[in-house]
């Protein structure tokens, strides 16, 4: 069963209890899924240690002890740790994308489930899209907080609509502005939801990330049919 979403003024409320509903229908695999996101990150983090301890020894050395650190480092060490955390860094955006097509093809009624992660279908648009927009963000944060908000605000969309068409990346972003700029309401909603989704990440070892993602994810999934006046399985 679907039902229709206006594409003028979607519903926030409808959104979100849709999304509850949803995570709550189909939550051991959305829980699997997330937990992929979460091992992989905590794996990130913990080969980004040792280039986070090296540049705290060399670039705030205050000590002797920290001085000998710095000059001890091992080029070698620190270069297979930064190789471990790009490669864990690929492999959480991977797993991440198998959140969002799950999202995606629960809107359409299909049930969510590990294929969704295993899918090449898009995948180098879509990784073209994200380093986009991961730059934009960057310059956006680097320059001040706020545009980096106005970042996620005008084309957050856009992973979604390259996920679910296969809209090349450009065509992503002129996409995702155009429609953030008709429905600023639930994209303000969408960017706070991102947010709690970031500083959640960073709790009890990312575990909250296991509810969070997905229900972020599922929301904007929602969000993103109603906008373009699609119908919504419920």
């Amino acid at each position: 069963m679907t039902t229709p979403s206006s594409s003028s003024s979607p519903n926030i409320s409808v959104s979100m209890t849709w999304a509850f509903n949803a995570f709550k229908r189909n939550a051991a695999t959305f829980l699997a899924l997330a937990a992929v996101v979460v091992v992989v990150q905590f794996a990130q983090l913990v080969a980004f240690t040792p280039i986070l301890n090296t540049l705290t020894n060399c670039l705030d050395a205050s000590s002797p002890g920290q001085e000998l650190a710095c000059r001890s480092a091992s080029g070698l060490a620190v270069f297979f740790s930064w190789t471990l955390t790009f490669v864990f860094a690929l492999l959480a955006a991977f797993a991440t994308i198998g959140v969002l097509r799950a999202a995606l093809r629960t809107t359409q009624g299909v049930e969510p489930s590990f294929a969704d992660m295993l899918t090449t279908q898009y995948l180098l648009r879509y990784i073209g899209f994200a380093i986009l927009f991961n730059i934009a963000f960057g310059i956006g944060f680097v320059l001040c907080f706020l545009p980096a908000l106005a970042v996620i605000f005008f084309f957050e969309l856009g992973h979604f609509s390259v996920l679910d068409r296969g809209t090349r990346p450009f065509a992503a972003f002129a996409t995702s502005f155009r429609l953030a700029r008709a429905n600023p309401v639930p994209m303000l909603m969408i960017v706070a939801m991102v947010i709690l989704q970031v500083i959640a990440g960073s709790f009890l070892f990312g575990l909250v990330t296991l509810v969070v993602l997905p229900f972020t994810s599922l929301f904007i999934a929602h969000v993103y049919r109603s906008v373009n006046g699609e119908s919504v399985a419920s």
